[in-house]
């Protein structure tokens, strides 16, 4: 039984995997293709992150970004779960004013820098209790 609730909780951290997110050859998290996914540029993911646009331009896979970028992977994977797969609508919830988070976008955190208001609305948003 224990088990089963701790396979359970991890589901509920990583949703599922997008391997599109991650360079074929390094097998690491690439901030290029979480850009992309995103509609977003290089350097608002670099920015995010604490890191500079050049560096994480050079190298997106680097393992000194992977941390920083697991948040922003984990906050992505998430929404597109709750959407069902469907990544239009979860960049439309990105990219939507939402009165949760005083009607700022999801991805207004994410320029910022700011992840932890979002990472804990995901998780909220996630968390399913039996009616």
């Amino acid at each position: 039984m224990l088990t089963e609730v701790s396979s359970m909780s991890a589901t509920l951290a990583f949703p599922s995997a997008d391997p599109a997110l991650f360079n074929p050859e390094s097998g690491r998290l690439d901030a290029a293709r979480i850009a992309r996914e995103l509609n977003l540029p290089v350097g608002t993911i670099a920015e995010a992150i604490g890191r500079k646009a050049p560096g994480v331009r050079k190298h997106p896979d680097a393992s000194s970004l992977q941390a920083e970028l697991r948040r922003i992977y984990r906050v992505w994977v998430s929404v597109v779960d709750l959407y069902a797969g469907n990544k239009t609508n979860a960049r439309i919830f990105l990219n939507a004013p939402n009165r949760h988070l005083e009607n700022h976008a999801p991805v207004e955190f994410i320029e910022k820098g700011d992840l932890a208001p979002l990472e804990a609305f995901v998780d909220a948003m996630s968390i399913r209790q039996p009616a």
